[in-house]
């Protein structure tokens, strides 16, 4: 969504927030309304479609793949997923074309980074840890549907709602010849006629509660705001995308600081940035992430089961 506004209008936007109020009436540290739907791909083994603002649609996925590596040569374990992001020609005249090729290409690296550390943020993780040179690869792809502010935010809470959807078979893993190993998938003992095929695998989920937000802090004036409207991104001095990650050893008693970690920093446009300025940006994430965590689960907690199959867009 392109828009243009003139320079008395930006200055009355700047003015505004730096008095921390914003022209729909959000607070600088407010975001927009969210609509969050998991289960909304039935080719996937887990999805989910974000709405910020009725505006900004997000829409991800995730395929599951067995991966073979070589464990000598890779004498750590990878974290196991890789990102996509692609930006629909109709989201915005910007992307059409392979206009939005670049950007997709900088927020699919900003995710790798932002997850690199993941076996050890996300607690259950390493069961995709098959068995030495066997994992399962989690391949998640994210559409942007429609543009209109704080796309990394959207696709960040898509990733977790398709992860926290993503359902993973559990394997029998035994000794074969030649020292390697047969992965089987585990199927619940049934008595009586019932074929092996005719029953479902054994599946289990990832715990999603401290995956990476990847949260988008804007400078206008002397203010700085999270989830800018499109108005609002035509004033941006500078802007930072930080990774934010819930620490696991953390208590309830830690403040924001040490119950949260940075996983990444990356400057998005131009502008300068002062170390005080990236601190106080760095804070105001931290913060916001608490309520995003808090918000989104409460989410998934109660959100209906939708029938197996059924995909808004059919």
């Amino acid at each position: 969504m392109e828009v243009h506004i003139s320079d008395d209008e930006k200055l009355f936007l700047i003015h505004g927030v730096e008095q921390d109020i914003r022209n729909d009436g959000r607070a600088c540290a407010d975001f927009r309304p969210m609509i969050l739907e998991r289960g909304v791909l039935s080719g996937t083994n887990g999805s989910c479609r974000v709405q910020l603002g009725q505006t900004t649609d997000v829409l991800a996925g995730i395929k599951l793949e067995l991966e073979a590596y070589d464990p000598i040569a890779e004498k750590q374990p990878k974290q196991p997923m890789s990102f996509h992001v692609d930006f629909s020609a109709n989201a915005s005249s910007q992307f059409a074309g392979k206009g939005g090729d670049q950007y997709g290409e900088e927020l699919s690296a900003a995710f790798q980074v932002a997850y690199s550390r993941s076996l050890d943020i996300i607690p259950n993780l390493s069961k995709t840890q098959l068995a030495a040179g066997y994992r399962w690869k989690i391949h998640v792809d994210i559409s942007v549907l429609q543009w209109a502010g704080s796309v990394p935010d959207a696709c960040s809470l898509a990733i977790i709602g398709a992860l926290s959807d993503l359902e993973i078979p559990e394997v029998d893993v035994t000794p074969d010849d030649g020292g390697k190993v047969s992965i089987v998938l585990k199927r619940p003992r049934i008595g009586g006629d019932v074929r092996d095929e005719e029953v479902p695998v054994a599946m289990w989920k990832l715990i999603v509660t401290s995956c990476p937000m990847l949260l988008t802090v804007s400078k206008i004036g002397t203010a700085n705001l999270v989830d800018c409207s499109p108005e609002e991104e035509c004033c941006i001095r500078s802007q930072l995308l930080i990774g934010v990650a819930k620490n696991l050893e953390s208590t309830p008693e830690s403040d924001d600081a040490n119950e949260y970690d940075i996983t990444c920093v990356k400057q998005h446009g131009g502008g300068l940035l002062e170390m005080e300025s990236i601190d106080d940006m760095t804070k105001l994430a931290t913060r916001t992430a608490k309520g995003l965590y808090e918000a989104i689960g409460n989410r998934l907690n109660t959100e209906e089961r939708r029938k197996p199959g059924h995909s808004f867009l059919l």
